[in-house]
């Protein structure tokens, strides 16, 4: 392609069903950049240009995502981007890494740091390879941070800071609609890490003592089936509605019409869902993990139960409800927090401020 020089050019390599990598494309274009989408899946969100790699998708992911390696050069060669940022390390951070280009910025996303390492030799070796390759890595967590340190990142090269919410859509409804409750809403994708069985179980044992509760499980995954099988066998379940993966632009009203949101991950950096649902005021009741602590003060803007503990969840749960005044004060400490920590432009200045600086470079470069 023949491009002006002028122009600044981001390569984004990721999932492109994923919402968070269309939010990154939409931001770093809004920013002057032209960026060009790459994925392997179907680019149903990204906006364009993009950019679909068709491989066989019975592959095993090991070596489906290295084959994709020949391709994204040739991309990179007639694209001529001043930066790579590739999302997700096993897949889209090993074809960064082994494209060869420089420089390129990692954007690690929870599981790929804090649980996949762990899973044996190969994980372990894989990730401190990539790692190194990249110019610096983004994460959205202390906690990740530090896990990407001890596996070998120098601490100069990682930025650390929460993607947050847009504020402007992630607001509190201006009104309480006065609907029987407690209205319960869980929006993690159905993922073993994500432990929705519990929430399920939960739910089962609250039913007995507040009848008029009732549960939303928003966002698919690979454990949709036995996830909707397990519900269907509750003396409950017609208080219990999967509604599948939700529109992004939906998320608002839907958190909206709820009073409490649930997560009981097993593992987690900064979850953007806990943001949102903070923006939104509702009462969060999440795992006691790291992560959370670092936005979550038990008692007073949410509640902290232990991982995997059904009974805990569901005694949480009955006294989040019968507390009308820590519901109240909690949403509107979550509302500063959010204004504070978690604004999406502002946080995003941050990664916005790091391209420049290394499209900047590049550009010199192109022009000695």
């Amino acid at each position: 392609m023949n491009r002006a020089a002028a122009q600044k050019r981001i390569l984004l390599l990721g999932d492109a069903r994923q919402v968070h990598l269309a939010r990154w494309a939409d931001y770093i274009a809004s920013i002057g950049y032209e960026v060009l989408t790459v994925s392997l899946e179907p680019n149903e969100r990204v906006p364009d240009p993009k950019h679909r790699i068709r491989l066989p998708r019975f592959l095993p992911p090991f070596v489906r995502y290295p084959l994709a390696v020949p391709a994204t050069r040739r991309l990179i060669r007639d694209f001529a981007p001043h930066v790579v940022n590739a999302h997700f390390l096993p897949n889209y951070g090993v074809i960064a890494a082994m494209a060869g280009f420089s420089p390129w910025v990692l954007s690690a996303w929870g599981s790929d740091i804090m649980v996949l390492p762990q899973r044996s030799i190969f994980h372990m070796q894989r990730t401190r390879r990539v790692l190194r390759s990249a110019a610096f890595i983004t994460s959205d967590a202390q906690v990740m941070s530090e896990r990407l340190v001890e596996l070998g990142a120098a601490p100069e090269r990682v930025l650390t800071f929460p993607y947050g919410v847009d504020r402007k859509l992630f607001r509190p409804a201006a009104e309480s609609s006065g609907a029987q409750g407690p209205r319960i809403i869980s929006t993690r994708k159905l993922e073993a890490v994500y432990d929705i069985p519990t929430v399920l179980a939960a739910f089962q044992g609250l039913k007995h003592s507040l009848n008029t509760a009732s549960l939303t499980v928003a966002g698919d995954g690979s454990l949709a089936t036995p996830l909707c099988e397990q519900a269907a066998t509750s003396p409950y379940r017609e208080s219990i509605r999967f509604t599948g993966d939700v529109p992004h632009g939906d998320m608002p009203a839907l958190l909206r019409g709820h009073d409490i949101y649930v997560s009981m991950s097993v593992s987690d950096t900064t979850s953007v869902s806990l943001l949102e649902a903070m923006a939104c005021g509702l009462l969060p009741i999440v795992t006691d993990i790291p992560a959370n602590r670092e936005w979550i003060e038990s008692g007073r803007n949410g509640l902290l139960v232990p991982v995997g503990d059904a009974g805990a969840l569901e005694t949480a749960m009955a006294a989040a409800w019968q507390d009308a005044a820590l519901r109240k004060s909690a949403a509107l400490a979550n509302h500063a927090v959010v204004e504070e920590r978690a604004d999406w432009s502002e946080n995003m200045s941050v990664v916005g401020a790091l391209f420049d600086r290394l499209a900047g470079s590049a550009r010199n470069m192109d022009a000695a």
